[in-house]
């Protein structure tokens, strides 16, 4: 946003690159997933290589409980993004009135794409996020079950997953003119998210 004119300053790039995503099914949430060996995250830490990662992982409740991992990495370093370094070294009250999410189902039926909205939302003001930290990423675990009305929303949308298309972009608020511009952390595009595809996470 910009503070003088008061107008919403368009991103012309995502600052990250989406590498990889897991849709998983369990029967307990599942936490830094990051953090887990065999990840794409552990491998780079074990070839020493340079780049950080911003993990997003969508936690859906019921009674079998789905994650949505979204792997995003920054190619150039951390300290070239002062705004995205103060998210990734904040407090959790820091980052939870900053993380936005922009949701939009460009295709579903009218009934889900008005409980989900495309309006911008400030995640940790709605909802429980828990976040899991290595050197070389941030992971935050957003738990949907931790609203009653996000519980309701979930509930409706898991139900219509694979006749959806649904698209979300992930950014940094900016309350400060030195601050701006905002610039979109990654977004991304699922078409059909089949429930039963979800890869079954062993104990």
């Amino acid at each position: 946003m910009d503070y003088k004119k008061k107008n919403s300053i368009k991103a012309q790039k995502t600052l990250m690159q989406l590498v990889g995503a897991d849709w998983l099914r369990s029967n307990k949430r599942e936490d830094d997933l990051a953090g887990r060996p065999g990840s794409i995250v552990q491998k780079y830490a074990e070839w020493s290589r340079p780049e950080f990662f911003f993990v997003v992982n969508l936690q859906l409740p019921g009674a079998t409980r789905y994650n949505l991992a979204l792997y995003y990495m920054l190619r150039t370093p951390l300290k070239d993004t002062p705004l995205l370094e103060s998210f990734v070294n904040g407090d959790d009250a820091f980052r939870n009135s900053r993380f936005k999410l922009i949701p939009y189902i460009s295709q579903g039926s009218w009934i889900v794409k008005q409980s989900v909205g495309k309006k911008a939302c400030l995640v940790g003001q709605a909802l429980e996020i828990n976040y899991f930290q290595g050197k070389n990423y941030l992971e935050l675990g957003i738990d949907a079950g931790s609203s009653t009305v996000a519980r309701g929303v979930v509930n409706l949308v898991v139900g219509y997953l694979n006749n959806m298309v649904t698209e979300m972009a992930f950014l940094i608020q900016a309350n400060t003119q030195e601050e701006l511009p905002e610039v979109l952390l990654g977004t991304c595009r699922f078409n059909h998210l089949d429930a039963s595809k979800a890869v079954l996470v062993q104990p």
